[in-house]
């Protein structure tokens, strides 16, 4: 279906989002001081270890990590259908 270059970017977009939303949160936690809801933690404690996942994936490709992350993404937009 695709090629292996082609899921390392779709890959690579994936960490790149959920980068970029883990250090968002942190800042707007951390540095602002705004307290985030129940729900928010939630969607937090799904979204955070999706960073790290992803990263392991990418550094050597590996298109397996997608097993470990899926469920934590499903969850986290289930809470946040939800929220």
């Amino acid at each position: 279906m695709h090629d292996k270059r082609t899921q390392w970017w779709w890959l690579m977009a994936a960490w790149a989002v959920a980068l970029v939303s883990t250090l968002g949160a942190l800042f707007i936690g951390e540095v602002m001081g705004m307290t985030p809801c129940v729900l928010c933690w939630y969607q937090r404690i799904a979204m955070f270890p999706l960073a790290l996942i992803l990263a392991v994936g990418l550094m050597p490709f590996d298109d397996r990590c997608v097993r470990y992350a899926l469920p934590l993404a499903v969850a986290g937009w289930i809470v946040a259908l939800y929220h």
